[in-house]
């Protein structure tokens, strides 16, 4: 199998967030140019949180996307140059409030690598402890809930959360030591 070759590579739009590339490219076993769109954007993380009771921290959010309120594990983008441990731990005091006792990686995957240029870094956090006030960035508006194990399988199979890249990490967190990155 070939792979395709960049022959431009130009930025079509720029924002804070992301930029979108127009690639220009060939292929070896094919005669014409093809014209292939993807957004660069910074890695993320995404933390699996538990309580020092074992319950799970979600963060509520409205999102602008769907114009609904999401239940969601806490994430955020990685800073440039930032370790993406320290990431998940930041964004964890910054939204939540809570500060883990312990923080493993789960897993790191591609987002969505047909558009994307990005990956998400998966994140266990557990015996999470309220360490102060949440620390939110001026865009957000976040409010804390806590639910059981049992809520939270109730809510991946009713549908309430339906977000991809959460039912992604509590996907992972619930094959346990298989989805474990080695």
């Amino acid at each position: 199998m070939a792979e395709w070759k960049i022959e431009k590579n130009d930025s079509v739009f720029q924002t804070g967030i992301f930029t979108l590339k127009k690639l220009t490219c060939s292929h070896p076993q094919k005669k014409e140019m093809h014209e292939f769109y993807i957004l660069n954007t910074p890695d993320w993380i995404n933390v699996v949180a538990l309580d020092e009771a074992g319950d799970f921290i979600f963060v509520v959010q409205h999102r602008l996307g769907t114009g609904t309120l999401t239940l969601e594990t806490p994430a955020g983008l990685i800073e440039p140059g930032e370790d993406p441990l320290f990431a998940a731990q930041r964004e964890l005091r910054e939204e939540t409030g809570y500060e883990a006792g312990s923080i493993i990686l789960i897993k790191k995957l591609a987002a969505n690598p047909a558009i994307m240029n990005n990956y998400i870094y998966f994140y266990l956090a557990e015996n999470c402890r309220k360490a102060g006030a949440q620390n939110l960035d001026k865009t957000e508006d976040i409010e804390v809930k806590t639910f059981s194990r049992n809520e939270v399988k109730k809510m991946l199979t009713n549908g309430t959360i339906d977000h991809s890249i959460i039912v992604t990490a509590l996907g992972l967190y619930f094959m346990g030591s298989e989805a474990i990155a080695k």
